[in-house]
């Protein structure tokens, strides 16, 4: 090939360049004020990661005092606000989730850095890493995974068995446990394998739980696990 030839391929390539630029930008120019007035949430210039904000989000809030749960099966009720994203000028709607502390009788793993696993293992999924591993106190959702109600926390399980249905629980679980009055679904909120284990009623899974942190006397809560009503999470979820 020539050196004439080779310039001309240059020139053209160029012209090719110069061309285009300007067309990407004009077409990044066009896309980026329609994306941000379909979906007011996406960040200006951001229109690269149009979902990067449509993940649920709280407010760190503390939720009770080591004192509060100072022994077994002492519990305390709280409300976590979640923002949940909206296609709106505000970007999201806030929804109250119902929580609860419990101090159990024994630690439980709830998180193994080494392998990912756990039952905070779903913090992976909102791109956080649970900052406690173990632990005898544990936070959850009072939102019953069935159809959504509002289940109790019951310190004597002899009121779950007159109240709830009937149920009585085995000798191992003979102690506190969470109930709902909706449907009845029955759990142990000290199961070592699956906390919240599902031991009775129509309940697809254990019910969802916080990611806490531990701060001198405070407990604090600052995410919730994500997922709606009426959904699994792996099977043998009963006693």
């Amino acid at each position: 090939m020539s050196d004439e030839q080779q310039a001309a391929i240059n020139r053209r390539s160029f012209i090719k360049l110069a061309t285009t630029v300007p067309v990407i930008g004009a077409l990044a120019a066009i896309a980026s004020p329609l994306l941000r007035f379909l979906k007011p949430n996406v960040k200006k210039f951001e229109i690269y990661a149009p979902t990067a904000q449509d993940v649920a989000r709280g407010e760190k809030i503390p939720v009770a005092t080591i004192s509060e749960v100072a022994k077994p099966w002492d519990f305390k009720y709280f409300v976590f606000t979640q923002k949940y994203p909206q296609y709106t000028p505000e970007g999201f709607i806030a929804a109250a989730v119902p929580g609860v502390v419990i101090r159990l009788p024994v630690k439980l793993k709830l998180y193994d850095p080494a392998t990912g696993l756990g039952p905070l293992s779903w913090a992976r999924s909102i791109r956080k890493q649970p900052k406690v591993a173990e632990s005898d106190i544990i936070v959850f959702s009072r939102i019953c995974p069935h159809l959504g109600c509002i289940f109790n926390y019951v310190a004597n399980y002899k009121e779950v068995t007159a109240g709830y249905g009937g149920f009585v629980p085995p000798p191992t679980r003979q102690h506190a446990l969470m109930a709902c009055p909706c449907h009845l679904s029955i759990y142990d909120p000290a199961d070592q394998d699956r906390p919240g284990r599902v031991l009775s009623g129509p309940a697809p899974r254990p019910p969802r739980t916080f990611l806490f942190e531990i701060q001198g006397e405070d407990i604090f809560v600052t995410d919730v696990e994500p997922g709606g009503i009426a959904q699994k999470k792996g099977s043998g979820h009963r006693a």
